[in-house]
């Protein structure tokens, strides 16, 4: 993928940066591996990067490493960090595994749901669909995946409530490569689908909440399934025929 930097320097976050340089540092860098701006694979040189967002080495080395941590990079020894590689099989995984857990956690939550939670609920919900304004796409990320966490946070297993964040992180990155491909994440609409799953919530009603959960999770994985797909005809489509005569 070629790289703009005239394009990356006029990036209205490079311009404004919330809170602290290496908040704003590590939210840059999310963004341009969540966006696909630095590639699976890719490798991050702290010296060049630095560079291109005007910034020192020691806040990138940092985001660098929360993000690690975070799986959005891998770094190996003497070979220095990469954006973790993408494939369909990791985000297959990734979105079973979410299906799996995540109803389970929800199901518990709601069942120690209260007035407070629902609040919550609520104002995760209007702050996800409210227009977006001048929100960057990490912002637009953080807010989905807010409504979803509020969701099941008064789930009594913090190890659970630990799994389906990690998750949650990682399943950020292959809904934008999808919705990047064109997929929109299988054209359902998941405007209406987070709307449903709030009103069951708020009403209680923990059976439907949970259906439409892994519905919306089977939906999502649905659409990823589309766009690997289609890379996968491209691509034989591209290769070259072997028109020689086989005997």
């Amino acid at each position: 993928m070629a790289k703009d930097e005239a394009a990356l320097r006029s990036d209205p976050g490079d311009r404004v940066a919330p809170g602290t340089r290496a908040d704003w540092v590590d939210r840059r860098l999310r963004s341009a591996i969540l966006s696909g701006e630095l590639e699976p694979g890719e490798r991050l040189v702290a010296g060049p990067l630095a560079q291109r967002f005007a910034v020192s080495a020691t806040p990138l080395r940092e985001a660098i490493q929360r993000l690690a941590a975070r799986g959005l990079v891998e770094i190996e020894p003497q070979r220095g960090a990469r954006v973790a590689p993408a494939s369909p099989r990791d985000a297959e995984e990734i979105y079973e595994l979410r299906a799996l857990l995540d109803p389970r956690a929800l199901r518990d939550s709601l069942e120690h749901s209260d007035d407070a939670h629902r609040a919550a609920i609520e104002l995760a919900y209007e702050d996800m669909v409210r227009p977006k304004g001048g929100a960057d796409l990490v912002e637009l990320l953080d807010r989905h995946a807010a409504f979803h966490a509020t969701l099941l946070a008064r789930c009594r297993s913090r190890w659970l409530l630990r799994l389906t964040a990690l998750l949650a992180d990682h399943s950020q990155r292959y809904a934008m490569l999808a919705t990047l491909a064109g997929a929109q994440a299988g054209h359902h609409d998941t405007v209406a689908e987070h709307g449903a799953l709030r009103d069951a919530a708020l009403a209680g009603d923990v059976a439907r909440a949970v259906t439409l959960l892994r519905e919306h999770l089977e939906q999502t994985l649905a659409g990823l399934r589309a766009v690997a797909g289609r890379e996968v005809a491209v691509v034989r489509a591209a290769a070259p025929r072997d028109t020689r005569r086989r005997t």
